[in-house]
């Protein structure tokens, strides 16, 4: 066998029905997983299920059978009953078994039994085309159970799949390890073959397994799984087993040694487990972020695009800094990867001091502290020395001195994003298409200049499908975004027939629970055309009356907790007129005052006439206005007379409008204006008026509030800044940072 052979084997698995004796057909044998951690098998949610769905959803076991090495060199097999504990998709109550079953096709088995197994190595970043590749697994194909193993290379990828030439995995062999031979760490997990390619599920989708329907726990499940694994492998550095493991094989291996890299095998073991020990990041953005900042620090300049990856882990942020080297003219560069890691991890520790008071195990987080000071020390470089050093003052104790108390020194830096830097979502739909589909896109917006984008759909869904389609992209685009104490906003492009669109109360969470009755509390009426409540939970915004309705922030209308915009998606295509910029200055200014939009006084209200005959018919007393004043309309602006007062007030440059996009009585408009002068005047600024905003709309959503205070209708608010993003500004998209590998 090869070396990479002799340490696959041990973590490999057949997996097939419970019961006594071995599988030696192929009814009984269902296919093939991989240890990933101890006691914890990796698999394909089809493999498990051919068990049914009692088996799919853990309420039935499954048979798990591997191999390990006696004391005297040989070979034995075990067995241990296996629970499914995560499964994507998982099918629902009554749901036929899947075929074929749709990505990710990934399950997490808990198997028992099996604590003292080996583990493989998971790769903590995509992999390269054309890496050699060692496919693994057991199958019957031949007649005989038995494990098999194949070389081949990676073609590419396909939409969510990794594609593999040469070597094509037979029956049997689903659920097994895809081993990138170059950086000796599993990418992916065999799903089948199509037509003359192999079709694996690459690692990195671990992140699908938590159903975002079923909150945290998931989530906190996989956390810990991983957790588990950087642990193994930092056990095993120190076994004094004559076995070989992982590390040192990495060790030998030319994309893990100088000049590819500064950062050793043995160290990012290490470092990985250290991690390991640290509170979990809040978020996706929270490392992201930090992974900016290193960045832009170690190379002394700001870079132009986020590196947008749905990271759950510290590891995989000091992944994205492997053969990070510095920006010099004509290519090239000075490698500063060591550079960037050690001070991310320094950062790492700062936040987990600073966040979790009283909840980090001060020994270990001075062990840390303790190993990273020394690596700094023998550093090259003097000034990631000293900046390490910084960071750590106050949780760094030398070996036998004891624990330190895990506090934050007033004078210790923080490890918080740079001055002014944060990341907003920009949601763009498009004109409809000839057959009234809107195209739509979602990006992020770092610093207000730089955009990343995230998802998109060319082809469009109609305007009743819109919250449905941008779900998803919407809560991986959020997030990336939230970091530290930041919420991202959304600005919201719409062309302006769809303004009255309730983007505010959209949810992330899937099937939230309807909202309670407001109609008698706030005086509102609701008809077709006026906005409605469609949102993302199906029939409102999915506020509920019970504790239990809070569990999770994502069954929140998006309104109640973020800053949500409208802005105008046609004017925001060509550049920005001198009325705009000029009305913009003033809003920024301010203090903000209002005018009703069509030019009557509030009292009038907005009533059922003809729409007043010129093409320009308000343009007149929008343009006369104030640079600081903002156009209020008390009625929806989608259609009819809103619609064609909005269009004179973009035309005259107003880059903040105010309106009520659902439809309501006429003797409402006095309240109304009344409570939009209030939120003005509170706001004083353009940048201070989404909160004010968001303010008011969390006390519409409750109606004994809304009752008490006399508050009526649903606010929208146009925001809309000439260059954000800068016009015509390229749209940039991640930099590789190094050749991806393990």
């Amino acid at each position: 066998m090869s070396a990479f052979d002799e340490l696959v084997r041990p973590s490999l698995a057949r997996i097939g029905a419970p019961g006594d004796g071995y599988a030696t057909d192929r009814d009984a044998y269902w296919g093939s997983g991989f240890f990933i951690a101890p006691g914890w098998l990796l698999t394909c949610a089809h493999v498990v299920g051919k068990g049914g769905a009692a088996v799919c959803r853990g309420e039935s076991a499954l048979r798990v059978t591997w191999e390990e090495r006696t004391a005297a060199g040989d070979r034995r097999e075990r067995t241990g009953t296996g629970t499914a504990v995560l499964l994507a998709p998982r099918p629902g109550p009554g749901e036929p078994p899947r075929d074929p079953w749709p990505f990710p096709d990934l399950a997490l088995v808990r198997v028992a039994g099996a604590d003292d197994v080996r583990c493989l190595w998971l790769s903590d970043r995509e992999p390269a085309a054309r890496a050699p590749v060692g496919l693994y697994g057991w199958s019957v194909q031949t007649g005989e159970l038995g494990v098999r193993h194949g070389t081949g290379e990676l073609n590419g990828s396909d939409a969510r799949a990794l594609l593999l030439g040469g070597s094509l995995p037979i029956g049997g062999l689903s659920g097994g390890p895809v081993l990138d031979l170059r950086h000796g760490a599993v990418v992916g997990v065999i799903k089948g073959r199509r037509r003359e390619e192999g079709v694996a599920v690459p690692v990195t989708a671990l992140h699908e397994l938590p159903d975002p329907r079923e909150g945290r726990a998931g989530t906190d499940v996989l956390r810990e799984v991983l957790r588990a694994h950087d642990l193994h492998h930092v056990r095993l550095l120190d076994d004094p087993s004559p076995y070989a493991h992982w590390t040192a094989l990495q060790a030998g291996l030319p994309a893990l040694t100088p000049p590819a890299t500064a950062i050793g095998a043995e160290l990012r073991t290490r470092l990985y487990g250290h991690l390991a020990e640290l509170p979990p990041p809040a978020g996706a953005g929270e490392v992201v972020h930090l992974v900016e900042e290193v960045k832009e620090q170690v190379r002394g300049e700001r870079l132009r695009s986020l590196v947008l990856r749905d990271v759950r882990t510290w590891r995989e942020g000091a992944a994205l800094l492997h053969g990070l080297r510095t920006l010099e003219p004509g290519g090239g560069g000075t490698l500063v990867d060591l550079d960037a890691v050690l001070l991310y991890a320094a950062k790492a520790v700062r936040r987990a001091v600073r966040d979790h008071p009283g909840h980090v195990d001060p020994a270990r987080l001075s062990a840390f502290a303790h190993w990273l000071a020394g690596q700094a020390d023998g550093h090259r470089h003097w000034a990631v020395g000293e900046a390490v050093r910084a960071l750590l003052e106050g949780v760094d104790a030398p070996a036998g001195d004891g624990p330190r108390p895990a506090a934050a020194p007033a004078a210790a830096p923080q490890a918080a994003a740079p001055p002014g830097t944060r990341t907003d979502v920009l949601v763009k739909v498009g004109a409809p298409m000839y057959d009234g589909r809107y195209p739509w896109s979602v990006q992020l917006i770092y610093d207000g200049l730089d955009v990343t984008p995230v998802d998109a759909d060319d082809r469009g869904v109609r305007a009743e499908d819109l919250a449905g389609a941008l779900r998803a992209p919407l809560a991986r685009a959020l997030g990336q975004g939230d970091h530290d104490e930041h919420l991202a906003a959304i600005e919201v492009f719409l062309p302006r027939a769809l303004f009255d669109l309730p983007v505010d109360e959209w949810q992330l969470l899937p099937d939230a629970p309807a909202p309670p009755d407001r109609a008698h509390a706030s005086g509102e009426r609701t008809t077709a055309g006026g906005g409605g409540d469609a949102g993302f939970g199906g029939d409102g915004p999915g506020i509920g009356v019970d504790d239990d309705d809070f569990v999770d922030e994502r069954s929140m209308p998006l309104g109640m907790r973020r800053s949500v915009v409208i802005r105008d998606v046609r004017r925001n295509a060509r550049p920005a007129a001198p009325e705009w910029r000029k009305r913009w200055r003033g809003a920024v200014r301010g203090p903000l005052a209002h005018e009703p939009l069509h030019g009557r006084s509030p009292a009038e209200g907005h009533p059922a006439t003809p729409r007043p005959a010129g093409r320009y018919p308000y343009y007149g007393a929008l343009s006369a206005m104030d640079d600081t004043c903002v156009p209020v309309y008390c009625g929806p602006v989608g259609g009819g007379e809103g619609q064609a007062a909005m269009k004179d007030a973009l035309m005259a440059g107003h880059s903040v409008v105010l309106w009520r996009r659902d439809r309501h009585d006429h003797d409402e408009c006095r309240d109304f204006h009344r409570q939009v002068a209030h939120v003005l005047g509170m706001a004083r600024k353009a940048d201070g008026l989404p909160e004010q905003v968001r303010d008011l709309r969390i006390s519409l959503y409750d109606p004994d509030t809304a009752r008490d205070r006399g508050l009526r209708g649903k606010l929208a608010v146009l925001v809309d800044p000439p260059d954000r993003p800068p016009y015509a500004a390229e749209t940039m998209r991640p930099p590789p940072l190094a050749a991806p590998g393990g």
